[in-house]
């Protein structure tokens, strides 16, 4: 049986390693399992170094991925790159060539490695450099670590942390979750945030609350840029960590007055009777034992520790264990704490969305995902499993209205924003709850002529100086388009979308497929035809909430000729159409909306 270019490449540094010149400074292992792969003990023969053996691990795909190095497990935090299994990753990647020459894919790792970490290794202050320059990673390990060493204490298994502007430091609150069942009072899950949010409250948003609710207190603390975070400065004792928050607050606050404020060592307070009911499934800690978490903040990166009291709380001092902490807040869920002054700007915008249609739904999802910050979303219409195939809700949510259902599943997925949804034609609630001032767009993804019209008759009373976008797709997604209209060019109520905007001559009546139903049917077109609109549409949006004085407009995604010619109907291009022999081209462009209109 011919060999397969995994087990030729193994073959040959075996040979070399096990008969060759590598057997000198090599030691074959053959413990491992033949699924495992091939290893080797070394001999690095070279007292200098701050490791004088490693592991060479041929993993069974050898050389599609590279070789594995192992040094003793005892380095790990002792030297950067050492995991805590002993594994070294130092980012090696394979090259077509070592298929040709998976010995040298072998002595490039082992080049690699000593290059780049044992020779500089000597130097104790890079060292502490490079645990500081990923100080992330090592911090995150060490949790890990600590997870499963036999001395730790229960912490839960995901921390979620929603802090938004902090100065110096500031006190939070907390929400642990015990999941339902569980014989022990064993967290899986807290929430930390700031004073101003209810952990609970987020937890339940983003459905992470699972079982009976114990509420704890958090004690953020900002850390400067350039303060050493490195295995050697970590603190590792109740004083230690005390005496650091002490010296990162000027003295203001410290873990042990913070622990006085809580009141952390009292018996909790009965709830009132008012409040029974909505504390059912949330329960008091005994004196000493509520969760008590510190987070350190340093350039958007957070380190935890959990405190732990004991029965005796006002005589015993908590013990402390390293937290591997996740943030949820917007800044980094929705850009990673990148260009935040654009984000930041868009979380103050609001938006009217009528229409949560094939069109309005991912349109929707894209501008919240984007940071917008408010959104109203109305649509009349309910969920069908009909339209499953191409809508942003699912299954779960036929029978609901369009509108709340997205609203309530923005709510659920992203972060920081604000998102209702009313089930109501637009005409109707526009007059019941608009008025100039409250929106700072309105997006009309409705397509329906009718809305059109209405918000032309009415835009000036109901809207004010507002922008209006007006986006809608033609039959079978042959074109999509998005009007802005500014107040000194708004869009005319005789709504000639056909005649001045649209690629073609093909009406809706063309490409229907008839129910037998009154006025039942639909468009066969699927999801991917749908979302390229959608992406064009909320690139264009996006770009309109950064900057809403932008003049009025006319944007359009157009398919080709061949594309049209393909169609099942006879149909007449206009001169936007690309001509092209493909189906599969289009062209984005942009149009002068007043030009259009012959207002220039």
């Amino acid at each position: 049986m011919k060999q397969s270019p995994f087990e030729t490449a193994g073959a040959r540094v075996e040979e070399w390693l096990d008969r060759g010149s590598g057997s000198v400074w090599a030691k074959r292992d053959k413990h491992l399992r033949v699924e495992q792969g091939m290893a080797w003990e070394v001999d690095l023969q070279d007292d200098t170094l701050p490791v004088h053996s490693l592991r060479i691990v041929l993993p069974p795909d050898f050389p599609a991925s590279t070789c594995d190095l192992f040094v003793d497990r005892s380095y790990f935090l002792r030297l950067p790159h050492v995991e805590a299994d002993g594994h070294v990753c130092l980012g090696l990647q394979s090259i077509p060539n070592d298929y040709d020459d998976p010995v040298a894919a072998v002595v490039r790792a082992l080049g690699t490695l000593k290059d780049q970490l044992l020779e500089p290794s000597v130097d104790k202050s890079w060292v502490e450099h490079q645990f500081q320059t990923e100080r992330a990673s090592y911090w995150a390990q060490r949790c890990i670590a600590r997870r499963k060493a036999g001395d730790r204490r229960p912490v839960p298994l995901h921390t979620y942390v929603d802090v938004r502007e902090l100065d110096r430091w500031a006190m939070g609150s907390l929400a642990a979750y015990v999941p339902s069942g569980a014989k022990q009072r064993l967290f899986s899950l807290q929430v930390a945030a700031e004073q101003a949010v209810d952990p609970n409250d987020t937890a339940i948003r983003h459905r992470w609350a699972d079982g009976t609710m114990v509420r704890g207190n958090a004690l953020f603390v900002r850390m400067p840029p350039d303060e050493p975070w490195t295995p050697s400065t970590w603190p590792n004792s109740f004083g230690a960590l005390d005496a650091l928050v002490g010296r990162l607050t000027d003295n203001e606050s410290s873990v042990a007055s913070w622990l006085q404020r809580t009141g952390w060592a009292d018996d909790p307070q009965p709830h009132s009777r008012k409040n029974k009911k909505k504390r059912r499934r949330e329960a008091e800690a005994p004196p000493g034992q509520r969760p008590l978490l510190v987070v350190l903040v340093q350039d958007g990166v957070m380190y935890g520790y959990q405190l732990f009291g004991s029965a005796t709380p006002r005589l015993t001092l908590p013990s402390i264990e390293p937290v591997d902490i996740t943030r949820v807040d917007p800044d980094w869920a929705l850009a990673r704490d990148h260009q935040l002054d654009v984000l930041r700007a868009r979380r103050q915008k609001r938006v009217l969305f009528v229409g949560a249609g094939s069109l309005g739904s991912p349109l929707a999802r894209a501008l919240v995902r984007a940071g917008l910050g408010t959104i109203d979303i109305v649509d009349a219409q309910l969920m069908g499993p009909e339209n499953t195939s191409r809508h942003e809700l699912g299954a779960e949510e036929v029978g609901q209205g369009k509108a709340p259902a997205l609203a309530g599943r923005l709510m659920r997925d992203v972060p920081g924003i604000t998102a209702k949804g009313y089930i109501a034609e637009a005409a109707v609630w526009m007059t019941q709850h608009c008025k100039p001032g409250v929106y700072d767009l309105v997006v009309d993804c409705t397509a329906e002529s009718s809305v059109r019209a209405f918000i032309a008759h009415t835009r000036s009373g109901l809207l004010g100086e507002c922008p209006v976008i007006h986006a809608w797709t033609e039959p079978l997604c042959s074109a999509g388009h998005v009007v802005l209209s500014q107040p000194d060019v708004p869009w005319p109520a005789e709504d000639q979308a056909d005649e001045l905007v649209n690629a073609s001559d093909l009406s809706a009546g063309d490409t229907r497929i008839q129910l037998p139903a009154c006025s039942a049917g639909f468009h066969p077109y699927g999801a991917a035809d749908i979302e390229l609109v959608a992406a064009f549409a909320a690139e264009r949006v996006i770009a309109l909430l950064d900057d809403l004085s932008q003049r009025s407009m006319v944007w359009s995604c157009v398919r080709s000729s061949a594309y049209f010619q393909s169609l099942p109907v006879p149909v007449a291009t206009r001169a936007i159409v690309p001509t092209s022999t493909s189906k599969f081209d289009s062209i984005m462009t942009s149009r002068d909306l007043a030009g259009i209109l012959g207002r220039a």
